[in-house]
């Protein structure tokens, strides 16, 4: 293999394939990335068996051939190398790398030892989805995803696909964010993906930073694939049945509360560094027009409340929430307003966008805490 490529591409992509490479196992090759060339491009593949991601890249190839690599080793040498273009030769199981003085010889693994990347063979649905409309929608929901790998029916993000419409839905058990946008998909029947949490958040990042229109999605024996631009990501998906979660959406919420999202921000995050590091408890007291906001720490001795005028003309009502959880979810509704509905201090509060987006439905969730 004989290959002239920027320096700072090649850097980019052996950063986010190195994202899929594991830590740690019990396969000493998956800590490789693939070089492989074609016409006009080199291509990187990386994989954990679980997820694989494939990036290309334009390339002067003059020789065609293919090497794996240790990912940590090749990413340490270019990104300590000058910012110009770099040549990659093999020679039996060596890649070197030239640029200027610089020429580093690397060992490498056969491409016939490295394991098979593809997961997704014969998808049996392809469809796709504008770009900025999918970076949106995962944004508002993945930050209520699990990461507690124990519980595998929470630690992921479920894709919907009904002939009329899209929905994404995430939980961890005390938060959870819905969103739901009328499209059109060829489709008979629904179709679910799974997608376990790391995966979700791969794809995010993924294509916040492509420049592709749209995004394609390909499904199929237990996998799906996302490709836009210059990369395919694949990934297994969850077999776990994720939890009903139009069952757990309260109907009957008739207390209502609306405020101006960035003031209650505000007051949210000053009473969340009062309160208990441990439980991080804010308590609640609405009452006509006012909401008042409580926090203290008994183990330091501080405390700190706050007021601010709001829209609700309910009965009086005391309730907890863990201030971090709260402030996290604030900061991903997409309006100036926000609308709490309540029932008691017990059951799950619905927080909506006000007004809601012309694209989409969006609401979420949140368990109170006791007082």
């Amino acid at each position: 293999m004989k290959v002239l490529i920027s320096r700072n591409e090649l850097l980019d992509a052996v950063s986010a394939v190195s994202s899929i490479i594991p830590a740690r196992s019990t396969q000493p090759v998956l800590a490789n990335i693939l070089i492989s060339t074609g016409e006009d491009k080199l291509t990187l593949t990386g994989t954990d068996r679980e997820q694989s991601l494939f990036i290309n890249m334009p390339a002067e190839v003059e020789e065609p051939g293919s090497i794996a690599v240790g990912a940590k080793m090749l990413s340490d040498v270019i990104r300590a190398m000058d910012d110009a273009d770099i040549r990659l030769e093999t020679d039996d199981l060596h890649l070197t790398l030239l640029q200027g003085r610089h020429r580093i010889k690397l060992p490498g693994v056969s491409p016939q030892d490295f394991p098979e990347a593809e997961i997704v063979s014969a998808p049996s649905m392809v469809f796709t989805l504008p770009t900025s409309s999918l970076v949106e929608y995962l944004d508002l929901t993945t930050y209520a995803m699990s990461t507690y790998a124990a519980r595998p029916s929470l630690a992921g993000l479920l894709c919907q696909f009904f002939p009329d419409e899209l929905r994404m839905v995430a939980t961890d058990g005390h938060k959870l964010a819905l969103l739901k946008k009328p499209h059109t998909f060829e489709l008979e029947e629904k179709l679910e993906l799974f997608i376990p949490e790391r995966a979700a958040t791969r794809i995010s990042s993924l294509i916040s930073k492509t420049v592709a229109d749209e995004v394609e999605i390909a499904a199929g024996n237990g996998a799906a694939q996302f490709s836009a631009d210059n990369f395919r990501f694949q990934t297994k998906l969850i077999s776990e049945k994720f939890p009903d979660y139009e069952r757990v959406i309260p109907t009957d919420n008739d207390k209502i509360m609306i405020a101006d999202k960035e003031e209650l921000i505000k007051c949210v995050k000053l009473m969340t560094i009062i309160a208990n590091k441990l439980t991080s408890q804010i308590k609640f007291t609405l009452s006509k027009g006012s909401l008042e906001l409580f926090a203290q720490d008994l183990d330091t001795g501080s405390e700190g409340t706050d007021v601010i005028s709001v829209d609700y003309d309910g009965e009086p009502l005391e309730i907890g929430f863990n201030g971090k959880m709260l402030l996290n979810l604030l900061e991903h509704i997409p309006a100036e307003n926000v609308r709490f509905a309540m029932l008691n201090p017990t059951t799950a509060c619905i927080v909506e966008p006000l007004p809601q987006p012309e694209e989409y439905k969006y609401l979420s969730l949140i368990m109170p805490i006791r007082i």
